[in-house]
């Protein structure tokens, strides 16, 4: 999935009422079509183009905890005006005095472990990874113990900054402020890194949408204490509607270069990434609602009894608009 999103499996047990109120309120509101519609991706055999440069490059790092070590990789997207090669794997080294006096070992990966994000375009568009489009490295950084370190899970003064070198030796600096903790100071910080993988653009705080999301289906039913659900049958195509709502004080418009992209998911199937139909609507008020057909196929093998439905618009905006509902899934 696009976005890990904890709480979903929670929330979506006790489905909202708020989706219900949208739905007595607009009953009467013209509802906007579906629209098959996928998402345009980039080639998958385009021509090779010379490869990046890293002045060419801007590079994002996210690391985050995990057990001690610390997980993440770095976002590359191409600010130049050409397209640019990005193959295979970035050859990594730590720089700064503590660096210079610790062992390291790189340890490349077959493949990524994160999942593929539904909304990414095929590996072999990185042959030519076109302006504004973005790329990834996975990193597995563990066991870091810089002179003096006894181990034990003691932390030491981490690496000035992460050096990565491109095919045509260039390479670019990411800072870092921190480092896994050492817990075996005879052995060497290991960091695993993967290939190159194509990743949507993640975009800044100032994209943020005003608009709220609620699913509506009819009318749901309680089918247990506490648990109100939509009643689906296996195989059956289950039609339902998203509410878009403004919560800003202005009339929200939608670009008019393209429609933005939604993703649907039943869990555990796969995601399924669609094109919003927003041509039909100028624009939204103020506190208004407009309300989008939606539709989604219930797998003839769905799991009986209790199953978690999400919507999510524009996944990569920040803090996109999200929304779960519960499906009861009959014979």
């Amino acid at each position: 999935m696009t976005r890990t999103r904890t709480a979903a499996a929670t929330l979506v047990l006790l489905l909202p009422l708020v989706g219900f109120a949208v739905a007595s309120a607009r009953a009467a509101a013209p509802t906007i079509p579906w629209l098959d519609q996928r998402p345009v991706k980039a080639s998958a055999h385009p021509p090779l183009a010379a490869p990046c440069r890293a002045d060419r490059l801007h590079a994002h790092l996210f690391l985050q905890g995990a057990t001690g070590s610390l997980v993440g990789g770095v976002d590359l997207t191409n600010a130049g005006r050409s397209a640019c090669s990005l193959l295979g794997w970035p050859r990594l080294s730590f720089t700064g005095s503590t660096a210079a006096a610790t062992r390291v070992r790189i340890k490349r990966l077959a493949r990524s472990p994160q999942p593929t994000d539904v909304l990414a375009d095929p590996p072999g568009s990185l042959r030519a990874l076109a302006p504004g489009k973005s790329a990834s490295v996975s990193l597995f950084w563990s066991n870091w113990c810089g002179p003096g370190n006894s181990g034990g899970g003691n932390t030491s003064t981490p690496p000035d900054g992460l050096r990565i070198a491109f095919a045509n030796h260039t390479s670019l600096v990411v800072s870092l402020g921190q480092a896994p903790r050492c817990d075996q100071p005879q052995a060497p910080s290991t960091i695993s890194v993967a290939p190159f993988t194509p990743t949507p653009r993640r975009l800044p705080e100032r994209s943020r949408l005003p608009i709220r999301v609620a699913i509506i289906g009819s009318r749901p039913v309680e089918v247990k204490p506490g648990l109100r659900a939509f009643r689906v049958h296996r195989g059956e195509l289950f039609r339902y509607r998203i509410a878009l709502t403004n919560t800003s004080s202005e009339p929200f418009r939608f670009a008019r270069t393209s429609c933005p992209t939604y993703i649907e998911q039943m869990l555990p199937a796969a995601a399924r990434p669609y094109v919003l139909n927003c041509r039909p609507v100028s624009e939204i008020a103020p506190h208004r609602s407009v309300l989008f057909a939606m539709q989604i196929p219930i797998p003839a093998n769905a799991r009986l009894g209790n199953n978690s439905l999400t919507w999510e618009l524009a996944p990569k905006t920040y803090e996109s608009p999200f929304a779960p509902a519960a499906l009861w899934v009959v014979r």
